[in-house]
Order: C-alpha cells, then sequence, then structure tokens
C-alpha cells in the first residue's frame, strides 16, 4: 500500500508535467506539418465551433452523447479510491471527504483544461496535406471515413497532396488519436502522461479492489469465494485476490477494442454508484441516531436523485449490459437476503424496519377496534419456550405467524442480570422454529405478582395479549394454598384486564426440563446461520429438540406430545376436535377450534360442536348451523347433549372420593395444618347444583369425547366464595381421564360477526 501511494505521487507529478506541456504548446504557433494535421493554433471562431456536438460513426456503428459518454466515464471513476481503503487510514472519516472532494477538483480542471485548450486550437478535421493548407482546402476532405467506402478500395491517392475530396480525414481532433503530441510539441512528455494515467488508474483498480473483495471473502456470504479472504504479509495483503483481478482484467482486455467493453465498464460503475447513493439515501431516511454524516452540504434528497440519474443513465447508454448487470445485483441480493448471513452490519435496512415498525405501531393506535379484525394475541406462560415446548407449538398453532404470541417467564426471588442472556437464547431457539413469538421475562417475589407484572405489562399499545393460555398442572393435589390462590388468581386477573383465558390440561404433562440439554441448544442456537441446520429447518420446518438420554417414560410421553403439537410438519393429526359450547363467551370457544382446524397438524381434523339441547334438541341444533353458517364456521357434525339430567352414580361417586381427602373434616384432617388448601362443607352445600352439572358435563365428555384428537370445552369460572382447590377439583373433573383438552372462557366481548 505504501509503495502504491508513492507511485501515485510520482504518477500524479508526471501527469501534471504532461497537461502544462500541453497548454504551453498550444500557445506556441505551430508549424505548417502541425496545420496540416489540424494544430492551426487560438482561434475564437474555432473554440465556439468546437463547443458544438459533432458525433461521427465509428467501426461500432452510430455514436451520440450516451456512446461518448460511457468511453469517457471509466476515466472519472478513480475520484472514489480512497474509500476503498478505509482500513488503512487513521482518519477515514476525515480524509476520505477531504481526499474525495481534492480529487473531484484536480479532475475537473485537468480534463476542462485539456478540452478547452485542445478544442481551441484544433480542427475536427484535417487532410494531413500541407499543398492541401495552402491551397486553402484542408478541410475539404470526406470527414465521415465510414460514409460509403470499402476502406480496402480506398484510391492509393488519398492522403497525398492530389487527393481527391471524397478521401477521407486522416487527422484532425476527431480522426487523429495522437493530435495532443501535436499540441504538446515534446513527445516523450505526453507519452509519460498517457502511461501514467493509464498506469495510475491500473494500480487504483489492482490494488484497491482486492482490498474490497478480501473483506466480503471473509464474511463467507458467497461460497467458495473463501480462499481469496487469505492475506499476507504484515499488511495482510491480499495476493490471491490480486492474481484475480489481474486474470480478469486481462480476459476484459483480450477484445482489444476499449470502445466495446467500455459500456459494461460504466455500466458497472453506474450500478455500484446507484447502490451507494441509495444506501446512503436510506441511511439518512431511517433518521437512525448513528447515521450522522460530517460533510457540511450533503443532502439525502440530492442522494436519491443522483441514484435514479445513474439508474437511468445505465439504461440509456446500453440497455444490454444494464439488463445483465441489474440481473446480476438482483441474484446476489436474492441470494444474500435468503441465505441471511450469521453477521450484523448495522445496516439502514435494520434502522428502516424499526422506524417502519414504530410508524405502524402509531398508526395502529389511531384504528378503532372492530370485532371482523379480532384476531387472537396469545400471553402463554411457558416458562422458557424450551422446556415446555408443548405449550409453545400449540399457541403457535392458533396464531399461526399473524397473530401476537408472547412466551411469559416469571422467576420467583431471581435477579433480572440474566434477562439479556436468556432471551437471546430463547430468541434463537424459536427462531430457528420458525415460530414467530417473543419472549417476555419477569422476576419477581412471587409468582402471582410476576404473572400480574406480565399481564399488565406485556405487550405495546394495541399489540397486547387479549388471551391468557396456561398449562393445567396434574399435581395441584399436592400444591399449597398459597399456590393454589396464586393460579387461580392469575385467572381473575386476566379477566379483570378484560383478557379471555386458555388452560390447555394434557396427561403426559408438558415440562421437560430435566432432560434439555442446555450445552448443546446454546451451542446450535450459537450456529443459528448454520446451513446445515437452515437446510434441515427448511425441508419440512422441524428441528429436533436438544435433548439428553431420556429413561424416564413420563418425560419421554412429554417429548412425543411436543413433536404431535409441532407446526409446519408434513404428517397431522388424525382424529377429530369436539367443542363443548355451552356458554355464549362472545365465540371465542368456536373461533380458537376455528383456527386451528385452518393449519396444520389440525387441519385433517374433523371439527364436531356438542350444545346444550334445551327444551327442543331439533331445533336447537337447525339454530346452530345457521349461526355457523353465518359465522362462515364449517362444522362436520352438530350434536345437542342433555345437561338437565342428574348425573350417573358412577361418576358422581368417583368426584366424592376425589374430593374427600380434601375436605376440611376429611380423613386427612392435617392438610390445613400442613398448608395444604382444604375444601369447607360450606362451599360444598352452597355450590351443590353447579357441582352436580359439572359431574353431570364430566359424564357426557366421557361419553363422547374420550377418543377425540383434543377437546375444547367452555370453562366454567371461579365463584366469589369458592375456594381455589374447590374450583381445581371441578377443572380436574373436566379434564381427567380425557384426551388433550383446553379449556376457554373469553370475555363476553364478541370475536365473531356475520359480517365479511
Amino acid at each position: 500500500m505504501e509503495i502504491a501511494s508513492r507511485l501515485q505521487l510520482l504518477f500524479f507529478t508526471i501527469l501534471m508535467a504532461s497537461i502544462f506541456n500541453i497548454v504551453i504548446g498550444s500557445i506556441i504557433p505551430p508549424n505548417e506539418e502541425a496545420q496540416a494535421k489540424g494544430f492551426v493554433g487560438y482561434s475564437n471562431a474555432l473554440f465556439r465551433e468546437n463547443f458544438k456536438p459533432a458525433f461521427q460513426d465509428d467501426a461500432n456503428g452510430r455514436n451520440s452523447f450516451m456512446s461518448v459518454f460511457g468511453v469517457f466515464f471509466p476515466s472519472v471513476t478513480g475520484i472514489l479510491a480512497g474509500t476503498s481503503i478505509t482500513g488503512d487510514l487513521k482518519d477515514p472519516s476525515g480524509a476520505i471527504p477531504k481526499g474525495t472532494m481534492t480529487a473531484i477538483f484536480f479532475t475537473s480542471v485537468s480534463y476542462i483544461v485539456i478540452g478547452w485548450t485542445t478544442a481551441s486550437v484544433t480542427l475536427r478535421h484535417a487532410s494531413g496535406s500541407v499543398a492541401d493548407l495552402r491551397a486553402g482546402n484542408l478541410t475539404a476532405c470526406h470527414h465521415d471515413p465510414y460514409w460509403a467506402h470499402d476502406l480496402s478500395t480506398l484510391p492509393d491517392v488519398c492522403g497525398k497532396p492530389d487527393s481527391p475530396a471524397d478521401c477521407p480525414c486522416s487527422y484532425g481532433s476527431i480522426n487523429f488519436m495522437e493530435i495532443m503530441e501535436i499540441v504538446g510539441h515534446f513527445r516523450p512528455i505526453i507519452l509519460a502522461g498517457i502511461f501514467s494515467a493509464t498506469l495510475s488508474t491500473a494500480l487504483g483498480c489492482i490494488n484497491f479492489a482486492p482490498k474490497i473483495f478480501q473483506a466480503l471473502c471473509r464474511d463467507k456470504i458467497f461460497p467458495f469465494i473463501h480462499i481469496f479472504g487469505h492475506g499476507y504479509t504484515k499488511n495482510d495483503e491480499p495476493y490471491r485476490a490480486y492474481a484475480l483481478v489481474m486474470i480478469i482484467a486481462v480476459i476484459f482486455l483480450m477484445p482489444s477494442d476499449l470502445n466495446f467493453i467500455s459500456n459494461i465498464v460504466s455500466n458497472c460503475f453506474l450500478m455500484t454508484y446507484t447502490l451507494v447513493n441509495y444506501a446512503t439515501f436510506d441511511a439518512s431516511y431511517s433518521n437512525a441516531p448513528g447515521w450522522r454524516p460530517t460533510f457540511k452540504y450533503y443532502n439525502k434528497w440530492l442522494s436519491l436523485a443522483t441514484a435514479l440519474a445513474c439508474f437511468v443513465i445505465m439504461f440509456a447508454l446500453d440497455w444490454k449490459s444494464a439488463v445483465i448487470v441489474v440481473g446480476i445485483s438482483v441474484v446476489l441480493w436474492l441470494y444474500v437476503y435468503y441465505k441471511n448471513p450469521n453477521v450484523n452490519w448495522g445496516t439502514s435496512a435494520q434502522a428502516n424496519t424499526y422506524k417502519s415498525a414504530l410508524n405502524d405501531m402509531h398508526r395502529l393506535q389511531r384504528i378503532e377496534d372492530h370485532v371482523k379484525n379480532y384476531r387472537p394475541q396469545v400471553l402463554v406462560l411457558t416458562g422458557l419456550p424450551c422446556v415446555r415446548p408443548a405449550l409453545v407449538y400449540f399457541a403457535n398453532s392458533i396464531t399461526h405467524g399473524t397473530g401476537l404470541l408472547i412466551c411469559g417467564h416469571v422467576l420467583v426471588g431471581e435477579s433480572v442480570k440474566q434477562r439479556s442472556v436468556m432471551a437471546s437464547e430463547s430468541y434463537k431457539w424459536l427462531r430457528r422454529r420458525k415460530l414467530r413469538a417473543f419472549y417476555d421475562y419477569v422476576a419477581a417475589n412471587s409468582t402471582a405478582e410476576g404473572i400480574r407484572a406480565l399481564i399488565q405489562t406485556s405487550g405495546l399499545g394495541k399489540l397486547k395479549p387479549n388471551i391468557l393460555m396456561m398449562g393445567f398442572h396434574r399435581s395441584w393435589y399436592n400444591w399449597s394454598e398459597v399456590a393454589m390462590e396464586e393460579y387461580t388468581s392469575a385467572l381473575n386477573e386476566a379477566l379483570d384486564a378484560k383478557m379471555g383465558i386458555a388452560l390447555l390440561y394434557a396427561k403426559e404433562g408438558f415440562d421437560i426440563t430435566t432432560v434439555v440439554n442446555f450445552e448443546k441448544l446454546v451451542e446450535d442456537n450459537t450456529h443459528e446461520g448454520n446451513d446445515q441446520l437452515k437446510s434441515a429447518a427448511s425441508a419440512d420446518h422441524v428441528v429436533p429438540l436438544e435433548l439428553k438420554p431420556i429413561e424416564d417414560p413420563e418425560v419421554q410421553a412429554r417429548v412425543r406430545l411436543a413433536e404431535l403439537f409441532e407446526t409446519g410438519k408434513k404428517k397431522h393429526i388424525v382424529g377429530e376436535i369436539h367443542v363443548w359450547w355451552l356458554y355464549d363467551d362472545g365465540g371465542l370457544t368456536l373461533l380458537i377450534p376455528h383456527l386451528l382446524n385452518r393449519q396444520s397438524p389440525w387441519d385433517k381434523c374433523k371439527l364436531k360442536i356438542f350444545i346444550l339441547a334445551g327444551q327442543d334438541p331439533v331445533a336447537a341444533k337447525k339454530e346452530m348451523l345457521s349461526l355457523l353458517e353465518k359465522f362462515r364456521i364449517k362444522a362436520d357434525e352438530v350434536i345437542p347433549v342433555d345437561m338437565e339430567q342428574p348425573p350417573g352414580r358412577e361418576q358422581t361417586q368417583w368426584f366424592d372420593r376425589l374430593i374427600g381427602g380434601l375436605r376440611e373434616d376429611g380423613p386427612t384432617r392435617n392438610r390445613k395444618v400442613s398448608g395444604l388448601g382444604v375444601i369447607r362443607e360450606s362451599e360444598v352445600r352452597e355450590f351443590g347444583e353447579r357441582t352436580s352439572k359439572q359431574i353431570r358435563l364430566r359424564e357426557l365428555l366421557l361419553e363422547h369425547s374420550s377418543k377425540s384428537a383434543l377437546t375444547v370445552v367452555t370453562m366454567p369460572l371461579p365463584k366469589t366464595n369458592q375456594s381455589a382447590i374447590f374450583y381445581m377439583a371441578s377443572l380436574h373433573a373436566l379434564t381427567s381421564d380425557m384426551p388433550a383438552t383446553l379449556l376457554i372462557r373469553g370475555t363476553q366481548e364478541n370475536v365473531l360477526t356475520y359480517y365479511c
């Protein structure tokens, strides 16, 4: 890099000398031979004539402003060479703007001086004959060398003193490429300037382009190019990239026609400038605090206008090569977009994502709620998502990426220091399984306090949960009275917050904490962007759980349940979803099964709906079918059931045995002393009729739904004077000996409508 910088200074000195040579030479009066070749000295009229455009056809066809622009444009691309050596500069933010503006100034002055000087002293067309000069016919030759002749058949006398008028002009600024050597008088300096300009541009490209390519290779975004990222010497020189750039340059030079490749090169540069200017505009438009341009006169709209201008010029220059360049750029972008490399560049796209989300949140806040736009937004209490995957998968089957899903985690008596780590690992676990869910962590002094905090603080604006989902614990029988109160109080808190409640029961249970291999989980999360994991995830959207060897049959059953509930599987759950709609809760008990039935793994299940028969079962069924048709919910069967009959002796005795050991005067009188909940005799008498109906419902559930894949039941609500343990016993009666059961209760707010 140091040698290249010194050589650039040397080349710059030679170039300046060459320019001064042209300026000084233009002042010296030309001799007759120079005049015959087009160098006639300063003339105001000649400058005005040359200032106007005059395009001439050549071997490549018809020329225009754009074709000339394509040849000229690569000569001014070196002004951005400083951006390629950002890593080698001590103060890039200060050096690059100064260097770029200085380069633009000197380049502009150089081209203007050379162009205007040449236009002031040279004719466009000249025959090169001194005799024509003396005869006043210097420009009488044909100005278009390709006008109508096969060049091989031109008369031998062309270019001689007696050449006819239809011979093409051989000299002049358009026809004679060495005209500047004549203007400059001292030919060696002009040749040195030409070589210096060529070598300077080549050195810039071959020295700086490999640096950018080396950085790209080290990001390992594109396959098979990482070998060019290797550096040598203490300066980390990319010798392999140097060789590759040299080979590419030689390949493009092999046609030996710079006019032919100029359009391709120009369009590549124009595409680069289009993207750079748009990226600059995009960064400004995002209003990210980290974007702080130091250039005083910077304007984002100028960047956008420049990007659009570069893009339009590409197609005006050569639409065929423009299509190829744009196509290659789009293919590369699509590859990076879908590969989604595990790198963080802090791009403007990330800033715009935040800005767009924030703006959408504000717009959403101004929109009034309407039943047609209702969608479940679920706060599911899972703890770490990886320890209760079945619960996460089931909740995701309801929202399915189109509704808000928050995995709530309450840690009692723990610090929030590990919050960021736990959130990071949880989000990686969710992303690898393509679950669109959020993770919310709360540290609290008690479970009830933590759940209350989650209910009150989860979400933002209109994106707040409207359903609280929990797993129904099988071990409630041995809970302390405080634990039961916390559990039931969570339901009351949700109802007070106008949230629906849902309890999911599974005889297997949900917690697999004891077999989660956290070390493997963290390792797999670390390689979240690994191609092998991505290909495995994209094949059938299933990523295996990170588990230790399992010996406990109960835990094995919980793992199988999680695999059964996992969304995105090619296998589907076969069976029936039974919906027991016993109370009008706004329609939530109907909506949730309908949403489950629309997506895998529940989409192959039949949907049966059980309703209260009332006094006229036929009329009740007909009314329900009409209601479902208006709601546009397809049910395979509607079955009225009689809840007015008293329960049978078998199930009554079963319930008596269930609560027998829980009564305050029962055989285990020491429960209360041990801090366990007990059922008071007064509430047994007070809620006797209500309990009888729940026992009757248990009978019907066992009769009709014991073989279903999923049973959805309208959940009874806890009463004011009902103890937590008695309420838990009532819920147990609806779920015990049943397959997976979802107890749901809405807030009486309508979630279904007749209207589209």
